[in-house]
């Protein structure tokens, strides 16, 4: 496993940051400048404003395609930590790519294995959990390899860690969702295949919320379903269909109660709350750019610290950073 730490940006770099910062300093001091001059008609102008905002405002994208550390080649999972850093498994450079919230490659590891990458998730101390194959393999923050779980897993798809290390696997393969504890022992697994409450068709994304709750995407059936930490079933959300979706879902994150969906053959937000109502639909490349992006493929979405939507963007190997008005 070759580790490389990325040294920090160069001073143009960070001369150009400072512009930037300054143009948005400048933007939003404006802005406050015209929200003064209309106080007159009251605070309902805002309000009115602020219904206005689409569900999915576009801030901007980075990323650099290519095998170099800090570049990507097809890109697979992302994750984010506390601190708003963002972990990208790489299947194309089978690596691990750490950047800061702005962009900035870190850090650059690699592992054969991560050729078969599937998912990647952050807990709370910067470890990092990775699924391919039959198993999760766990690193620590730096890049050495800390720990492999197996647990009986055929076709591990989607990981999610909760706020105590557990942390939760969603297996294609047996139609199941496997847990382990903080210290990589099986826990428990639950669901088998079918179209019933607490059966899957195709378990893809997990989540674990910070209510104690983990969802489940089963991508073929257009769906996620809603358990407690012990594998109990809660509620269902979408439609069960053994023939499959047009709005296939591949990854999802939970924000503030709301479930957000990302997949298909049509690269769409869907966003539902969580007790099931539609919130919004929202085609990505629209709220990319004025005239569309239709060469977008969403392969997987995190939320962030600040509450910001990170989309992985596979067409491009750029990731897309998206304000959220729920």
């Amino acid at each position: 496993m070759k580790r490389t730490i990325i040294q920090p940006a160069s001073v143009k770099l960070r001369v150009a940051e400072r512009f930037r910062a300054s143009i948005c300093v400048f933007t939003f001091a404006l802005a406050g400048v015209f929200a003064m001059a209309g106080c007159g008609r009251g605070s309902r102008s805002v309000a009115a404003a602020a219904a206005q905002l689409p569900p999915l405002q576009y801030v901007g994208a980075w990323g650099t395609r290519g095998a170099a550390p800090g570049q990507l080649d097809t890109p697979i999972g992302i994750a984010t930590d506390p601190f708003g850093r963002v972990y990208i498994v790489d299947a194309g450079t089978s690596s691990i790519e750490k950047f800061s919230p702005e962009g900035v490659p870190l850090l650059s590891f690699g592992d054969a294995a991560l050729a078969k990458a599937t998912a990647i998730a952050v807990d709370r101390g910067g470890g990092i959990y990775v699924t391919e194959g039959d198993r999760v393999q766990i690193f620590l923050p730096e890049g050495d390899k800390f720990r492999m779980s197996r647990g009986g897993l055929q076709g591990a798809a989607g990981v999610a860690v909760d706020f105590d290390g557990t942390y939760y696997v969603t297996d294609r393969a047996l139609c199941r969702v496997v847990a382990f504890d903080a210290r990589g022992r099986l826990a428990r697994t639950w669901g088998r295949r079918g179209t019933g409450d607490g059966e899957f068709i195709d378990p893809t994304g997990v989540a674990a919320s910070s209510d104690g709750f983990v969802y489940v995407a089963d991508s073929s059936g257009a769906r996620v379903q809603k358990f407690t930490r012990e594998g109990i079933w809660v509620a269902s959300i979408g439609q069960a269909d053994a023939a499959g979706s047009d709005q296939a879902v591949v990854s999802l994150a939970i924000s503030s109660g709301d479930i957000l969906l990302v997949g298909g053959r049509v690269t769409s937000l869907k966003v539902w709350s969580s007790n099931g109502q539609d919130v919004a639909v929202d085609p990505i490349a629209a709220a990319a750019t004025p005239q569309g992006a239709p060469d977008i493929r969403a392969v997987a979405l995190t939320v962030d610290q600040s509450g910001d939507l990170l989309l992985l963007d596979a067409a491009s190997d750029r990731v897309m950073r998206f304000h959220l008005h729920l």
